[in-house]
């Protein structure tokens, strides 16, 4: 028999662990080829594995007694090799036992033996057994793996921690207590090793030392929240809940925001120990409030002002809870006491000149707080101070808790007042942050090099689907793209948002990931040197608002992302459709306006689930005609509320389809309660006719689009992205364009696609619209057909792509001239 095949056969034998077998056949081997080593290392081998350690070492000694010192140093390298092959094949076989008899055995060969690399991979593998073995809940065993590691590696100081747990699990205090003290001995860093010394120590009533060891796990590492529960409560079981308090207090000022809930409950039950009714209603108000359960929160935070007045936070956070549940007269009166506590206070002037109500009861509402909002930013700016660095700070805090987003809702041209708000915003910063609102010029190199353009965002992860397209198909021998992200920490962004967001990275030349304050925002921006800064959809959050009236480039830019005027005198122009836009449209903007070709904006077709869901899937008749009122419901003013129970009185069929307001239960009620006043003045009952669905994962929506016969555009402010998903889904859209460009949105894509047949000009039109497509199947499916059709036109759009470039050059050009 050939010698390779005597090998191979070897090999199968000692695999099929037929060990006598194998011996047999190598000790034939040997008496017709003596010379060969290799049989004698696999005989040593084959006694090895059965532990027979004293006859393989017997076997490998007698070979190197034969040979002279070179000899004995090269056959020891040979047969240490052979046996490390041998280690990573038993290894691969999941033969860990093997594997590590051989391990130990080249050390009676070579007693100076390293490997660090198969001793680390001997170890993993180790370790990877002990988990399953925990796993199985088969913890002794598990520790005796944990022992086996040690023996390789004595000072591997994971395996101590693992066998500490071990041990502790199986309530083998001692031996668990030797190992994490000998774990620390190696590493007396890591503050995970106190923390479990800590809890060892105090399952075995040595409280005090307990206590020590949890400090010194906080002092080591002092966001380790785990550390401060222990701590806090081993106090509690030592009745001090006074200092289990503070402990938790503690942990606030490192704990992120989805863990604090759980600590304001924790202090509330500890002051529950300690009778102290008012600071119980305090935390149990803090953790409804970040829970968003105002509420809940509400009569909490009362009962704390009412017994404590010198607590501010308290009174903006119980303000902020009447404001988010609509309930605008208590936040208003709230803040005329705190006003009187506070009377130096500039966030308390600056909210109370800027609140407003979510949902309008009526139009007459609707007049008194515009006009309300208007006035007191008038005496606002009459009255700020900022000769002190205090007023300063306390002017720049004012306009970093808020928007006027709800403003925008009211339907109404908002010039003058953004035009007003936009001039004190700038004065605060131009005062504070001179540095960053001066007037900048082009580099005089721009003729010989790329356009550099920068986008910053707080929300690339969903309106980022406006604009990408813009970077992703730029010409790239001519412009240079970067990103400035500033929801790098923003936990509201989701998972599969942040897959999207990362598109921004591929297609930009620099993304950046910003977590600073304005300041260090703006710092990172000036370094790299723009031409043009483009904020795509300001309006939306405090901070863009805030740079938006700061100079960080020479030429600054927004976008209908969020279709308003900043008022910013600042940004230069404002991007927007020229399909949206009135023929007046400049009337309504601070900016120079920038009318693109079709929607501006080039948007990717929606990807559309298999529909794979029924009407009764969404509590939703089989036979009714649906109409489909997904807008957000702060879109909905009072004065249109008589159009659902008009349509509804020529089609007893009819049932509209609203989606529950993001902001909570009592928003959407409020809506609920005018909807059913419009409905009782003909008689009808609203409940019969509208269904409220809570808000739908993006897949759920798009099929509740595909099974829905009619879509309602709202009024004041008509639907994006939503008309994009009913046009992809070929649903019939009714819409009446209003005064501004927000108001005109389906008005533009319906014009794109070709489909105007749907378009109303009257609100009495629009009714009549909504009722024939309701009633008239052939005409409703007629519709359908031509929208599914020409939908294709409303997508992928290449012609605004060149304008926004052509705009870009010419913005330079017009900038250097006045240069």
């Amino acid at each position: 028999m050939p010698k390779q095949q005597t090998f191979e056969e070897i090999k199968l034998l000692l695999d099929q662990e037929s060990y006598e077998n194998a011996i047999a056949l190598l000790e034939k081997s040997i008496e017709k080829n003596p010379e060969e080593l290799t049989y004698y290392w696999y005989l040593g081998l084959a006694y090895l594995i059965q532990e027979n350690e004293e006859e393989a070492q017997s076997i490998w000694l007698s070979i190197f007694l034969q040979g002279n010192l070179e000899e004995v140093k090269q056959w020891t390298i040979e047969l240490t090799e052979f046996l490390e092959t041998n280690i990573e094949e038993n290894i691969a076989e999941g033969k860990l036992g093997n594997a590590k008899i051989i391990y130990e055995a080249i050390f009676t060969i070579n007693p100076d033996y390293e490997n660090f690399k198969l001793s680390n991979r001997l170890v993993e593998s180790l370790s990877d057994l002990a988990l399953c073995l925990i796993n199985e809940n088969n913890r002794q065993s598990a520790i005796n793996v944990y022992l086996e590691i040690l023996r390789i590696n004595p000072d591997h100081a994971i395996s101590l921690h693992s066998l500490a747990i071990n041990y502790d699990h199986l309530e083998q205090y001692n031996e668990a207590e030797s190992s994490i003290r000998k774990a620390i001995k190696l590493n007396d860093l890591s503050a995970v090793n106190y923390q479990l010394l800590g809890l060892i120590l105090e399952k075995k009533e040595q409280y005090s030392s307990a206590i020590k060891a949890y400090q010194k796990s906080i002092k080591l590492d002092p966001k380790f929240l785990d550390a401060y529960a222990d701590l806090a409560n081993i106090y509690l079981q030592q009745n001090q809940a006074d200092k289990a308090v503070e402990i938790y207090k503690a942990s606030l000022d490192v704990a992120p925001i989805g863990f604090r809930v759980s600590i304001f409950e924790k202090i509330a039950d500890a002051y529950e120990r300690l009778n102290n009714q008012i600071l119980v209603a305090l935390y149990r108000g803090y953790s409804a409030y970040i829970s968003k359960k105002c509420q809940i929160a509400i009569p909490y935070f009362e009962r704390f002002v009412n017994n404590h007045t010198d607590n501010l936070d308290v009174y903006l956070k119980l303000i902020d809870c009447y404001i988010v549940t609509n309930q605008t007269s208590l936040a208003i009166n709230l803040i005329e006491k705190a006003s009187k506590l506070f009377p130096d206070n500039f966030s308390l002037k600056r909210l109370n000149q800027s609140v407003l109500p979510i949902i309008y009861k009526d139009v007459e509402e609707i007049k008194f707080y515009r006009e309300r909002f208007s006035q007191l930013l008038k005496e606002l700016i009459k009255e700020i101070k900022l000769d002190t660095i205090q007023e300063q700070q306390d002017a720049l805090y004012s306009f970093q808790t808020g928007t006027n987003l709800y403003l925008d809702y009211q339907g109404e041209n908002n010039l003058e007042i953004y035009k007003d708000y936009g001039h004190f915003v700038h004065i605060i910063m131009n005062r504070i942050f001179p540095e960053y609102c001066k007037p900048l010029t082009l580099n005089q190199d721009i003729s010989q090099r790329k356009i550099r353009i920068g986008y910053i965002s707080l929300h690339l992860h969903n309106l980022g689907i406006l604009y990408l397209n813009w970077i992703k198909f730029r010409d790239q021998s001519k412009f240079e793209i970067y990103i400035y992200d500033i929801s790098a920490n923003d936990e509201n962004v989701k998972n599969d948002h942040l897959h999207f967001r990362e598109n921004f990275k591929i297609y930009s030349n620099g993304m950046q990931f910003i977590s600073d304050d304005v300041v260090g925002i703006s710092r990172h921006i000036m370094d790299d040197k723009l031409d043009i800064l483009i904020f795509p959809e300001l309006g939306l959050d405090p901070k863009t608002s805030q740079l938006a009236v700061m100079r960080l480039a020479p030429i600054q830019c927004t976008a209908w992302g969020h279709p308003m005027t900043s008022g910013s005198p600042n940004i230069d122009y404002f991007l927007s459709s020229d399909l949206m836009e009135p023929d007046n449209a400049q009337e309504h903007y601070s900016e120079k306006l920038v009318r693109l070709p079709n929607l501006a904006f080039s948007i990717d077709y929606p990807i559309l689930p298999r529909l794979n869901k029924k009407r009764l899937d969404f509590q939703i008749k089989e036979i009714s005609i649906v109409y489909l009122c997904c807008q957000s419901i702060l879109k909905y003013l009072p004065q249109y509320d008589y159009i659902f129970p008009s349509i509804a009185q020529h089609n007893k069929s009819a049932q509209f389809v609203f989606i529950d307001s993001r902001l909570g239960p009592v928003i959407t009620d409020s809506f609920k309660k005018r909807i059913d006043k419009a409905f009782k003045q003909v008689n009808l009952n609203f409940e019969d006719y509208c269904i409220f669905l809570k808000a739908l994962p993006i897949n759920d929506y798009l099929m509740l689009v595909q099974l829905s016969d009619i879509f309602l555009d709202s009024f004041s402010w008509s639907g994006g992205l939503t008309t994009k998903d009913a046009i992809a889904c070929g649903l019939p859209i009714v819409t009446c364009p209003g005064k501004m460009m927000r108001a005109r949105q389906s008005y533009g894509m319906l014009q794109m696609i070709g489909v105007t047949e749907t378009i109303a000009e009257t609100e009495a039109e629009y009714i009549e619209i909504g009722v024939r497509l309701g009633l008239d199947h052939e005409w409703r499916q007629a519709v359908r057909a031509k929208m599914t059709t020409n939908k294709h036109r409303l997508f992928n759009d290449r012609e605004c792509i060149k304008g926004v470039e052509a705009f870009f050059q010419e913005a330079i050009a017009k900038k250097l001239e006045l240069t």
